[in-house]
């Protein structure tokens, strides 16, 4: 059974690991070919009847592409994270489970935010010029939109912190107790063989 286990940790460990690989190189692939696109004549022309640039609509396409992205990762890399706190972990229990489980969700949200402030920044240049005069209110949509992550970001990680100074507390100061308990027991094993021969 256990060894059925480990297999199919392994298996999801694989799967999750390549997924998110191909995620990451597909981003790393797209950020590229936006800076040849850019680089090609007449990419900062205007498109006609409309104030924006031929270049403006490419990063656009290409930021829409990259966010698409990030959010299909954001699950596996948290279920990446949690299997990498388990497996680091060897013991297991409720407090490592608690852990993974805050850390994973930590990843989960960074991500989103992440996506977020990339949107932001990339469609800029379509956006900006119809925004004449409210130009604050392209800052201010996104502002709304990205304190919805950060505020599940802050909530996860003060959730965290307890259950993560618990482990650090163990690992710590685990040696430190066995050891501390060891002579009291001693004592107590020589109390009970000292009555034992006074008898």
């Amino acid at each position: 059974m256990t060894r059925n286990g480990s297999t199919a940790s392994t298996r999801f460990d694989r799967d999750t690991v390549r997924s998110v690989s191909r995620v990451a190189i597909a981003a790393l692939a797209l950020v590229g070919v936006l800076s040849l696109f850019t680089m090609l004549p007449g990419m900062d022309r205007l498109v006609p009847l409309t104030p924006v640039t031929f270049a403006a609509v490419v990063t656009a396409v290409f930021t829409l592409a990259v966010v698409a992205l990030l959010v299909y990762a954001a699950p596996r890399l948290a279920s990446l994270t949690r299997v990498s706190i388990h497996r680091s972990d060897g013991e297991g229990g409720d407090g490592i489970d608690r852990v993974a489980e805050g850390v994973g969700s930590v990843v989960y949200w960074l991500v989103i935010l992440a996506a977020v402030l990339v949107a932001h920044a990339g469609l800029a240049g379509v956006i900006s010029p119809f925004l004449d005069g409210v130009l604050w209110a392209y800052d201010a949509a996104f502002l709304v939109v990205s304190l919805v992550p950060l505020v599940f970001l802050v909530a996860r990680l003060a959730v965290t912190i307890d259950p993560m100074s618990e482990r650090i507390a163990d690992r710590v100061a685990g040696e430190g107790s066995a050891d501390n308990a060891d002579p009291k027991q001693a004592t107590g094993d020589g109390g009970s063989e000292r009555a034992a021969n006074e008898e």
